[in-house]
C-alpha cells in the first residue's frame, strides 16, 4: 500500500501551538511599546509648549492665563494644546508663591507655570501622570505638589477634576 504524505493532526496541532506560544509573548510587548511611544509624543508636545511658553514670556515678561492664548497668538499651532490621547494639557500659571492665584497687587501677571498630562487614563493626580521635559522641579505639578488633579486644563477655564 502506498503512503500518503502530508501532515499529520498532531503535527498541524504542535505548529499552531507554536505559533499561539509566539503571539502571547509578542502581542504584550507591542502593546507596552505602543504606549510607552505615546508617552515619548507627549513629552515631545509637551517640550514644544513649554518653548512656546518661554517664547511668550520673553515677550510679554509674564506667562499666558491660558494655553489657548498660545494659539490665538501664534505660538503654537491649532491643536498642540492637546495631548496624545486628545485632552487638553493641565495648565496653571503661577503668580508667585506656588499658590497659581493673583498676588494681590493687581498686575496679575504669571512668573512661573505648571504643565502636564494627566497620562493614558486621562485622570490627573495619578502615577501615570506626565510630567513637563524641560526643567520639573520648576515646572511641574507633581514636583511643587500644587494643584495635584486641579488648575486651569489646557487653559479652557476650567478647572480639572
Amino acid at each position: 500500500m502506498k503512503r500518503k504524505s502530508g501532515f499529520t493532526l498532531i503535527e498541524l496541532m504542535i505548529v499552531i501551538a507554536i505559533i499561539g506560544l509566539l503571539v502571547a509573548i509578542v502581542i504584550p510587548d507591542l502593546l507596552m511599546t505602543r504606549q510607552q511611544s505615546e508617552v515619548e509624543a507627549c513629552k515631545a508636545s509637551l517640550r514644544g509648549v513649554q518653548s512656546a511658553l518661554e517664547l511668550y514670556y520673553t515677550h510679554y515678561k509674564y506667562y499666558p492665563q491660558a494655553l489657548n492664548q498660545l494659539v490665538t497668538e501664534g505660538y503654537l499651532g491649532e491643536g498642540n494644546d492637546k495631548d496624545p490621547w486628545n485632552k487638553d494639557f493641565m495648565y496653571k500659571p503661577d503668580y508667585g508663591g506656588g499658590t497659581g492665584s493673583s498676588t494681590g497687587s493687581g498686575d496679575n501677571q504669571a512668573t512661573n507655570y505648571f504643565v502636564g498630562s494627566s497620562g493614558p487614563d486621562k485622570t490627573p493626580g495619578n502615577t501615570d501622570d506626565v510630567e513637563p521635559p524641560i526643567n520639573t522641579s520648576k515646572h511641574s505639578f507633581k514636583a511643587k505638589g500644587a494643584a495635584q488633579g486641579g488648575g486651569d486644563v489646557g487653559g479652557t477655564g476650567q478647572t480639572a477634576q
